[in-house]
């Protein structure tokens, strides 16, 4: 059996692989990493949030679920098929980012989907966009300008009083070389999909300081044909959809993967996490949550002077 702690949080899944060595293998593989939050593996004591039975098979489907909203029992997954694989099989992915995001919320933590973080070391913005609106490309000027990406795909996030803290996420960075052109980025690809795409690790750089206070939210819609930049203040109750959106996409499925996604139940502790959640942003974020139009460079240069990050 393996126990894996999500991103250092102490939030706990059991999974139990005939072969414990090749699942670990296959879970910290790029392509793995570049959606799931690094997990350490751990001695199965204490708490679990999740248990998962994995008998090995063809393909992969989802044999059966059980959700238990009481803190301190775990949810009980069986799933038939083999390890994740990139190209090969790769729902076995996205059915462990929902059961992730399902367990770190029932302990007080959320799994933001389509979202990076970029800190100046002491402080940190959210960027969040639906795909292709320019996330990994302004992570990868915001590298090359010498700021720290703390997330790249999947964003988590903790709740408190007056203010929201991140905890880390995911840190494999895929980007578009023609940014390098267009942009001057300069950071060096550890490798490159089959498509063309360069492929980062940020765990091979020394591990950024965590957690730290998120000071700014910015909903981007960046391209490489738009010059310019432009904010529009983000309020209210669309501040809470927003939030709302980006915190169940995972719980949902927004990540799709074949049969079809678990509906994970939105109640119990995990309810009360994203209540607590969308009610810190909307009181505490009001002042500082955008939308922004533009050009990738310009939008990152007018939100690290927005949210006053240290200048490199």
């Amino acid at each position: 059996m393996t126990c894996l702690d999500i991103a250092s949080s102490g939030v706990t899944v059991k999974v139990d692989h005939e072969k414990p060595d090749n699942l670990v293998k296959s879970l910290m593989s790029m392509f793995s990493r570049r959606y799931l939050p690094r997990a350490q593996q751990v001695a199965c004591q204490g708490v679990l949030e999740a248990y998962v039975k994995w008998v090995s098979g063809e393909g992969f489907v989802v044999e059966s679920a059980v959700f238990n909203d009481e803190l301190g029992v775990p949810d009980y997954y069986t799933v038939r098929g083999g390890l994740p694989e990139a190209y090969v099989n790769e729902s076995p992915v996205f059915f462990l980012l929902q059961v992730y995001a399902r367990s770190l919320a029932k302990r007080g933590y959320v799994l933001l989907t389509d979202s990076v973080t970029i800190s100046d070391g002491e402080k940190a913005v959210l960027l969040l966009g639906y795909p292709h609106t320019g996330k990994s490309t302004i992570s990868a000027i915001a590298l090359t300008h010498g700021y720290t990406v703390l997330s790249t795909e999947n964003t988590i996030v903790k709740p408190r009083d007056t203010h929201i803290e991140v905890y880390g996420g995911t840190r494999v960075l895929v980007f578009d070389p023609r940014i390098r052109e267009l942009y001057g980025v300069k950071i060096e690809p550890h490798e490159r999909t089959r498509h063309g795409y360069e492929v980062v690790d940020l765990d091979q750089a020394n591990p950024p300081r965590l957690p730290q206070r998120l000071v700014g939210v910015y909903l981007i819609y960046t391209s490489f044909t738009t010059t310019g930049v432009s904010f529009s203040p983000i309020k209210g109750r669309k501040i809470a959809k927003t939030i709302w959106y980006f915190a169940t996409g995972p719980l949902k499925g927004i990540d799709y993967y074949e049969p079809s996604p678990l509906d994970t139940p939105i109640r119990g502790a995990v309810a009360e996490t994203l209540a607590e959640l969308v009610k810190t942003f909307t009181d505490n974020y009001s002042a500082s949550f955008y939308e922004v139009f533009g050009s990738p460079l310009e939008v990152f240069k007018a939100i690290i002077e927005k949210s006053d990050l240290t200048s490199y």
